[in-house]
């Protein structure tokens, strides 16, 4: 972390340390997603060993994890396995909890309003200047141009873009960057300029998932199987890097290659000022180093969509006899919840294209890219609002496995041409489906109820 952290504007001189702030935020909630609520508890951990005044970092999440019926540590989070990993919970202080966390509460934060706040919260929003540096770190799942969180609809990358452009007018930092771990990451910062002072990197870029690690069967702290990934790979691979011997010679860009070396599942992604990269990492020393050493323990990486089904998996095989009948019930409904999101958005696909040769396929798996803002949010809100909810934790349509098919949704919008379909259209079209779907999941449900 120490290089990392340093090399993007986390650490400063002692002197300087109230210049930073920070606001992270895990999207998810649930054990199934456990990784992501210790990502965010580590970020706070180093964001408090860098220097960062405490009043200065914000941290909001779920928190249902951590004291989950299903943690063999109760009041405890762990983001790597072994017996002398570390809790990350120790000390974590989350600002924003609960039902409250959602994407316009991040909005809010990271513009500064503090106007019409909900209750239950620490009220505090990012008070940062244009003397400061500010960072920012988001982890969960998400599609291309829609990061999920916990409670209320997702958030589209035009949102986060006014967003950032509202923090540049209000001149709410000197430099800005962000990191961002979820699924087609590369995709929410399309309007970023090589000149605004803001520098974002990503786990994965626009047309690829983004990976869990330190999974089943790999998943072992002080001897017990945590039955979930403790970590993502991009995100453990910033947090566990520091060399801070190195700080006084090396430069962002040096970093951020190390960083993307170690994530070797998907491809780590830059945009924005890339001109911060020119700076060195001794820039923004701080007192007393962390020293850390990179983590070079083995561990399980799983391709993020099929993390929920790994997992059932595991649970099952390790599962005592008397719970085997249940986790198998577990791993049949998701497996269920998986086939019947793949047969929806087959059904939007084959009912947009009609009789169009060769349609079907390209909807599938084109990779166009999003440039109709418009069309895409219609089709990515009728999803959340109207298809069917496959788990208790999901919010709405959306969940970790079918987010892959918003790029489906942004290729028919790309479309509309080829398909001689306006944008209505295409929305009566999602709209039926997911309602459809959204009866047959109604009906089922029943039948296992009588």
């Amino acid at each position: 972390f120490g290089r990392v952290a340093a090399a993007f504007g986390l650490m400063a001189t002692a002197s300087a340390a109230d210049d930073r702030w920070a606001v992270i935020a895990a999207g998810s909630s649930s054990f199934w997603n456990y990784r992501h609520q210790a990502d965010a508890c580590h970020a706070y951990q180093l964001m408090i060993k860098s220097g960062i005044p405490a009043e200065q970092i914000i941290l909001m999440m779920e928190d249902d994890v951590a004291n989950a019926t299903e943690n063999p540590f109760p009041g405890k989070l762990y983001n790597k396995p072994g017996d002398d990993s570390p809790d990350v919970y120790a000390g974590c202080k989350v600002d924003y909890r609960g039902s409250i966390v959602t994407a316009d509460l991040f909005l809010k934060v990271i513009t500064g309003d503090d106007s019409n706040l909900p209750k239950g919260g620490s009220g505090k929003v990012l008070k940062s200047t244009e003397n400061d540096r500010v960072f920012l770190n988001f982890v969960d799942h998400g599609g291309v141009g829609i990061i999920a969180f916990p409670n209320g609809p997702y958030m589209h990358a035009s949102d986060l873009s006014k967003g950032l452009k509202t923090m540049q007018s209000k001149k709410m930092f000197k430099e800005l960057t962000f990191y961002m771990e979820a699924c087609e990451s590369g995709s929410m910062f399309p309007d970023l300029t090589k000149d605004g002072k803001i520098f974002a990197v990503t786990a994965a870029n626009a047309q690829e998932s983004s990976w869990g690690f330190y999974c089943s069967p790999n998943d072992i702290v002080k001897g017990k199987h945590m039955g979930s990934c403790l970590g993502d790979l991009f995100s453990i691979a910033w947090m566990e890097d520091s060399d801070a011997a190195k700080f006084s010679s090396e430069t962002i860009k040096q970093q951020v290659t190390k960083v993307t070396a170690r994530t070797n599942k998907s491809h780590v992604t830059t945009f924005g000022d890339l001109s911060l990269e020119s700076e060195t990492i001794g820039n923004f020393e701080v007192a007393e180093a962390l020293k850390s050493s990179l983590s070079t323990e083995e561990g399980t990486g799983y391709d993020v969509r099929d993390i929920m089904l790994h997992t059932a998996y595991w649970r099952w095989v390790q599962a005592a006899e008397k719970d085997k009948a249940a986790a198998w019930n577990d791993l049949e409904r998701i497996v269920s919840n998986r086939k019947a999101d793949e047969e929806l958005f087959a059904s939007v696909t084959r009912n947009a294209c009609g009789e169009l040769r060769g349609c079907t396929e390209q909807m599938a798996f084109d990779k166009h890219d999003l440039k109709d803002n418009e069309c895409h949010q219609a089709l990515a809100k009728i999803v959340h609002e109207q298809c069917p909810k496959r788990e208790a934790h999901n919010t709405g349509g959306w969940n970790g496995f079918n987010m892959k098919f918003s790029q489906t949704l942004v290729n028919l919008c790309e479309s509309r041409e080829t398909l001689k379909k306006e944008a209505t259209a295409l929305e009566q079209i999602v709209r039926e489906q997911c309602q459809a779907a959204t009866e047959e999941a109604a009906r089922e449900q029943a039948q296992i109820i009588v």
